[in-house]
Order: structure tokens, then C-alpha cells, then sequence
């Protein structure tokens, strides 16, 4: 058995990270290859249960409230049916135990693919959950990363960085346009 790989999708808010993951399992999905969506329970923005994108386009997904739910689950539904990929929205989310997860999974043979912002808002990495590891960390191991931009929502340009309105500086805020905005360089300094 080969081992599965492990594809990171990465990018600011509103560049497209979801609809990309969607994307991709709707392909492995036409190609009849039995897929499995996670996302983390804290990321209840659109749906309690379903991964939406923010045109509210998306799919049925199993809640996880920690890395091994993610584990555990797919261990369960491989017994039932070969399992060839696992798909996790909003990575970011979870604690740093999704890293051992991730390789436990590709070992079983199947492709993982994720996606999550890379950035907080003051434009350094994205810590985990636990605060041991961080997303860099998760692009680094990773055999493909899908890095996007959005649109500045001030000047219009290549946006890479996410800014938070309001003067909240907790790492963790779960929020859309009423909380963030996409941002280039120049626009997230001032």
C-alpha cells in the first residue's frame, strides 16, 4: 500500500480556500473515489453541520470538536468502505495533534487534503489550537501547497494578509466580512 498525501490549501480570508477544498472533492467524488469532509465544531459561521463557503455554496460535513474525532471517524468509516481521501475545512482550528493524525491517515494510504488561513490577523503564522505548532509547520510537511490571494478590500489589489476590524486581540475569532477584511501589504500596514 502506498502512502497517501497530504495537499495544504492556504491563503488570507475570502481567497477562496473552501471553495478550492469543495472543488476538489467534487472531482474525487465524479471519480467515484469515497470521500469523507470534516470540519471543526467551533466554526459554526454559515451552518452547524455543513462546509460553506462564503457564497453559501458547500456540503454535509462531520463535526470535530478535536484532531483524534478526525481519527477515530475515518477509522470507523474506512472499516464500512475504503476510504481514499479525508477532507478538513478550516485546519487552523484544531490542535497540534492534527499533524500526528494527518501522517497516522496517510499511512492507511489515503490522500488528506486541508485547507486554513496561514496568517492570524497581525500577519504571523497560524498557531494550532494548543499553541505547540503552527500552520508552517503543516505546509512544511505537506507534498502540494495551493497558496491563494483574495482582492484588497481597500485598493483592489493582490490581497495576502487578513486584518480584523475593531480593536479585538484574541488569536481566535470566528468571524466574516462583519469581522475581517482581505488586505495587500501596503493596505494591512496602515
Amino acid at each position: 500500500m502506498m502512502t497517501g498525501t497530504l495537499i495544504t490549501i492556504v491563503g488570507p480570508m475570502f481567497s477562496g480556500k473552501t471553495t478550492e477544498l469543495l472543488r476538489i472533492m467534487d472531482r474525487e467524488l465524479i471519480a467515484k473515489r469515497h470521500s469523507v469532509l470534516f470540519k471543526p465544531q467551533i466554526d459554526n459561521r454559515y451552518s452547524e453541520e455543513d462546509v460553506l463557503n462564503h457564497n453559501g455554496i458547500g456540503r454535509k460535513a462531520i463535526i470535530a470538536n478535536d484532531s483524534h474525532n478526525i481519527l477515530d471517524k475515518t477509522l470507523e468509516l474506512n472499516k464500512q468502505k475504503a476510504i481514499e481521501n479525508v477532507f478538513i475545512d478550516e485546519i487552523q482550528f484544531f490542535d497540534s495533534g492534527i499533524i500526528e493524525i494527518i501522517k497516522k491517515i496517510n499511512d492507511l494510504g489515503i490522500a488528506v487534503y486541508t485547507c486554513g488561513l496561514n496568517q492570524i490577523f497581525k500577519g504571523e503564522p497560524f498557531p494550532f489550537k494548543d499553541g505547540k505548532r503552527d500552520i508552517g509547520y503543516l505546509m512544511a510537511i505537506s507534498d502540494q501547497i495551493i497558496s491563494l490571494d483574495a482582492v484588497c478590500n481597500v485598493c483592489g489589489k493582490k490581497a495576502t494578509k487578513t486584518y480584523r476590524i475593531g480593536t479585538d486581540t484574541e488569536t481566535v475569532i470566528v468571524g466574516g466580512q462583519d469581522k475581517y477584511q482581505a488586505r495587500c501589504k501596503d493596505c494591512f500596514k496602515k
